[in-house]
């Protein structure tokens, strides 16, 4: 049974859907498209998702997701979007959503529509974090080849002048590497705050360390940044490392008791 505040709408007319589509925006409500579609990318670079049967989300919020039939990720999103409009062309439905800063926009061809759903929804749960950034440290700090094999932790809280990084380590090659926490989504400024440290320790020991970043998932800027930067991620799950402390109470334990 659909919820009352929902709309299903089925074997609508393209100019129909592409009003309902438009209504939606406008009303901030959340809006499901399912239906065989490609999708262009423009912006921080460029890509072309070809036909296939997709699953689009435009939330209240005016962000945009795309999903394919598998998989967990959207394969094409959109945050903060300025404007989104859909209309009809050449017998396809165009649905554009442009972001302004940075300039990127994206443009979605539905050549059929299964399904479209729309309504508002309500959500005024509270969410509850399992792990705080010092237990992700002291877990690490205990298990290290959450990071890789061969890992030693030497330290954690290193002041270096510039701040204090998460924990300090050594490689199985006995080169040094500096972790830094986050417990949320990782940004490009903790990218950049990372690499701070790793400046600041080469200038220091005449070394030049490994740098890792660990969060549960990390934006696309982050991710840029650290390419760029040559510096390394880690995403780790916080349920799983909940998991961890709960059954070991930060002991030792085997990788397959976190699969």
């Amino acid at each position: 049974m659909v919820n009352k505040l929902l709309e299903v709408f089925r074997n609508s007319s393209l100019d129909d859907y592409a009003k309902l589509i438009n209504e939606s925006i406008v009303k901030r409500e959340i809006l499901i498209l399912i239906g065989k579609c490609s999708v262009d990318y423009t912006g921080r670079g460029e890509s072309r998702l070809t036909d296939g049967d997709r699953v689009l989300i435009i939330k209240s919020d005016g962000s945009v997701q795309i999903h394919r039939p598998e998989g967990y990720k959207p394969v094409n999103w959109q945050p903060q979007t300025s404007v989104i409009e859909a209309r009809v062309v050449d017998n396809k439905l165009v649905l554009t959503a442009i972001r302004d800063k940075p300039r990127e926009i994206l443009n979605v061809v539905f050549n059929e529509i299964y399904l479209l759903i729309r309504g508002r929804l309500t959500d005024n749960g509270e969410f509850v974090m399992y792990l705080n950034e010092s237990d992700i440290r002291d877990l690490i700090y205990v298990n290290p080849w959450l990071i890789e094999d061969g890992l030693h932790i030497i330290g954690k809280e290193k002041d270096l002048g510039v701040g204090a990084v998460d924990l300090i380590g050594v490689d199985n090659k006995g080169k040094a590497v500096l972790i830094e926490v986050k417990r949320i989504t990782a940004s490009r400024e903790a990218a950049l705050q990372l690499y701070k440290y790793v400046e600041k320790y080469a200038k220091l020991t005449g070394t030049q360390p490994r740098g890792i970043l660990v969060a549960p998932s990390f934006t696309t800027q982050a991710l840029d940044t650290l390419k760029r930067l040559n510096l390394e991620y880690r995403e780790l799950d916080l349920k799983k490392l909940w998991l961890l402390k709960k059954r070991n109470m930060g002991g030792k334990c085997g990788l397959d008791q976190l699969l």
